[in-house]
């Protein structure tokens, strides 16, 4: 399939806490193109209350359920990942989030 990332948008997101260190990634990606893209990878930052990185991690499109590794033209991919967030100290401090949606 096609690779533009210019017409993959992120539909809607959110990240939530859980319980304990244990957050949850909703995620729904949009083709807007007339024609079927490949799905993308996403990068996942966490920020502090300053919105500086904390962690990041790479989510594939497999991680994200597109097992046919396809977005058909006009389609949407909604995803929901459970993540465990272990580092010493930086649960309490994430804040918010960031996404990019990436052709590695």
């Amino acid at each position: 399939p096609f690779k533009r990332i210019d017409s993959v948008v992120i539909d809607a997101s959110s990240f939530v806490k859980v319980r304990g260190d244990v957050y949850r990634l909703n995620l729904t990606l949009k083709n807007t193109a007339l024609v079927d893209l490949a799905a993308p990878a996403v990068e996942l930052t966490l920020t502090d209350t300053q919105d500086q990185p904390l962690l990041r991690r790479v989510l594939s499109a497999n991680d994200l359920g597109a097992k046919q590794g396809t977005l058909v033209s006009g389609g949407e991919l909604s995803a929901v990942v459970p993540l465990h967030v272990k580092t010493s100290g930086s649960a309490e401090r994430i804040s918010g989030y960031r996404l990019l949606a990436f052709y590695p």
